[in-house]
């Protein structure tokens, strides 16, 4: 085939663009397993507000701080699902709750970043990174974990986030596939011209550089990917996820783990949480969708969550005292969330500081009691082979566990 000019230029900048998929591999280490649990971190963007979506029901103060926008007591009209004798569910939880009630999922409250940063993006990079300072350290908390199990085994799917570009938390030395959904990881080309694309970066990168592995490895992954053939997986044991991005998304990283590619960990993002004015409209918008998108894929997985650990997390929360505007502010302490069948769920784990005026943190926020780090750090300790805390998290020595993971 022929290529004109304009389809050389079309043909080059398709190529150039699909060498962001460089992998690179490296030795194993000792105590190596392949056992290691599929980890998914799911990030809410925008600072969510634990004080509404996880309400301490049964603190007083929570009320006279939120006169017009606290979620009312378990068994009144648009109250609390109920937890425990403290805690309770925003109402467009509803669909985690049988989750929680079998004890495969675990509410983790009054936790967060030290860091007192109330600055959306440099709070996200810092969490992602798994540090409390700014420093030059590139890799992601995950990425570091992927890193230091690299070996032989991990294919170019080993890292996958779902969005347009992949996440600080999966940054590391080898490559992260990103990918808006499974369709779009392709040429996107008609036959004959991929064909010819195909020809052609041979033609370019024939050799032994980074480049030209980054070529070959393009190809591969594309072929990988088509040979593996994810969408001819269904959601499993009728499970039904929501009609929006995330839903979909996230039935591809189940579809992913179905088609046994190699997956070992997985990033996704779910947006809209800066609540500063009309707070209780947008939870109700995107509360059901976060928890029905994550029931539907417990129930999608079924068993295989024997070997997944998925965990929720954000930024930081809101002020603990509603504004004036029918929403919240930028504040410190929230919460997280651990799902699978390894997780010690159907629990509260908290150090409750209280909402009284004089524990709240700095303008008037909840305080931190749990770093977020502890959580995570104790996941990738009982959920996989494990690695040295100080590689993991840098500068921080965690506290002894909580027990959240077996």
């Amino acid at each position: 085939m022929k290529l004109s000019r304009r389809q050389f230029m079309q043909l080059t900048a398709v190529g150039s663009a699909s060498l962001a998929v460089p992998r690179l591999v490296f030795a194993g280490r000792e105590g190596g397993s392949r056992t290691d649990d599929v980890i998914l971190s799911i990030f809410l963007r925008g600072a969510a507000d634990g004080l509404n979506i996880v309400p301490p029901w049964g603190d007083p103060d929570y009320y006279h701080l939120r006169p017009n926008l606290a979620i009312a007591k378990p068994g009144t009209e648009g109250g609390a699902l109920a937890l425990d004798d403290f805690f309770g569910f925003h109402p467009g939880m509803s669909s985690l709750m049988p989750v929680f009630e079998t004890g495969d999922l675990a509410v983790i409250h009054a936790c967060g970043s030290p860091a007192p940063s109330h600055s959306h993006f440099e709070a996200q990079d810092l969490m992602e990174r798994g540090l409390e300072e700014s420093s030059s350290d590139f890799n992601g908390w995950l990425g570091r974990h992927l890193d230091y199990r690299m070996d032989d085994s991990f294919g170019v799917f080993h890292a996958v986030a779902m969005g347009v570009a992949a996440p600080r938390t999966l940054a590391h030395q080898a490559s992260t596939i990103a990918m808006p959904d499974i369709e779009s990881f392709s040429l996107l080309l008609p036959a004959d011209q991929e064909d010819a694309l195909r020809q052609l970066l041979q033609e370019l990168y024939p050799g032994d550089s980074m480049l030209d592995a980054a070529s070959r490895d393009t190809l591969a992954a594309v072929d990988e990917l088509a040979a593996a053939d994810p969408l001819q997986y269904p959601p499993d044991n009728g499970a039904e996820y929501p009609d929006s991005e995330f839903g979909r998304q996230m039935q591809a990283i189940g579809q992913l783990i179905k088609s046994d590619i190699g997956l070992r960990a997985g990033a996704l993002s779910l947006g809209g949480w800066d609540t500063h004015e009309g707070e209780a409209a947008t939870l109700e918008s995107l509360l059901p969708d976060l928890a029905g998108t994550l029931a539907a894929f417990h129930t999608d997985m079924g068993a295989r969550m024997s070997g997944i650990t998925l965990v929720v997390m954000t930024e930081f929360g809101r002020r603990a005292y509603e504004n004036g505007s029918a929403g919240t502010d930028h504040g410190h302490g929230s919460f997280m969330l651990a799902m699978g069948n390894n997780v010690n769920g159907g629990k509260v784990y908290h150090q409750w500081p209280g909402l009284k005026e004089a524990d709240l943190y700095g303008a008037g926020d909840l305080a931190v009691t749990i770093d977020y780090r502890q959580v995570l750090a104790e996941l990738i300790s009982e959920r996989t082979a494990g690695m040295p805390s100080e590689i993991l998290f840098p500068g921080f020595t965690p506290p002894p566990p909580l027990g959240i993971f077996s």
